[in-house]
C-alpha cells in the first residue's frame, strides 16, 4: 500500500482532535516515531530494553525510554490515541530459529495486546517482517489477527511464555478492525 492510499482512508475520532498522543513500544532508536512527531503527535511513553538503543533514543528525542515492557504495568502507561509497536521479529524471520510464540521475543505481541486491552486507543500500527504472514503455515498471524479482532476461539497454550498481566488480559476481548499490508521499501 502506498502512503497516499493509507492517508486517504477514513480516520478514527481521536481523544484530542488538535493533537494526537502516541506510545512507542520496542522503540529501538526511534525511527518509527519520527513521522508521527512530524504530523503533530505527542509521544507520551516509550519503551526499549536495549541500553545502547536507549542512549541513542534519548540523544535523538530528549527523553530516555522506559526499559523492559514485560515489567511495566499497563496502568502506569499514559492514555494515548495511537500505539506504535515494532515488536521483535527474530522469532518469525528467515534469519531466526522460527520458534514463534515459543521464543520469548515472539511473545512480545502479547505485551502489546495487554496494553491495548487496558487503554483501548483509537488505533495502532504494528510492524514486523513479511515472513510473519507465512510463519507456522499462517497460524501465527491468524492468531494475532483473531486476538486483535476479539474472536473467542483463540487458544494460546499455557507453555507460551508471557507476563502474568499479558496472560490475564487474554480473557478480555478487543474489537479492532485489522488490515495487513506488506510494504516494500522504495
Amino acid at each position: 500500500m502506498h502512503l497516499s492510499k493509507a492517508l486517504a482512508k477514513p480516520k478514527p475520532k481521536l481523544q484530542n482532535p488538535e493533537k494526537f498522543t502516541f506510545i512507542d513500544l520496542f522503540a529501538g532508536i526511534g525511527g518509527m516515531r519520527i513521522p508521527f512527531d512530524e504530523l503533530g503527535g505527542k509521544c507520551v511513553f516509550s519503551s526499549e530494553w536495549d541500553k545502547f538503543a536507549q542512549d541513542t533514543y534519548e540523544s535523538n528525542f530528549g527523553h530516555r525510554p522506559s526499559g523492559d515492557i514485560t515489567e511495566i504495568p499497563s496502568k502506569s502507561i499514559d492514555r494515548h490515541d495511537l500505539l506504535l509497536g515494532g515488536f521483535p521479529c527474530q522469532a518469525f524471520s528467515l534469519a531466526g530459529l522460527k520458534k514463534g510464540f515459543f521464543d520469548t521475543r515472539g511473545t512480545m505481541f502479547f505485551e502489546i495486546q495487554r496494553i491495548l486491552v487496558e487503554h483501548r486507543p483509537a488505533m495502532f500500527l504494528l510492524e514486523n517482517v513479511k515472513q510473519l504472514r507465512g510463519h507456522d503455515g499462517g497460524r501465527t498471524l491468524d492468531t494475532i489477527k483473531k486476538i486483535l479482532e476479539g474472536h473467542a476461539d483463540v487458544d494460546v497454550p499455557d507453555d507460551v511464555p508471557m507476563s502474568l498481566e499479558a496472560r490475564k488480559s487474554l480473557g478480555k476481548r478487543l474489537d479492532y478492525s485489522v488490515g495487513i499490508e506488506v510494504i516494500k521499501a522504495t
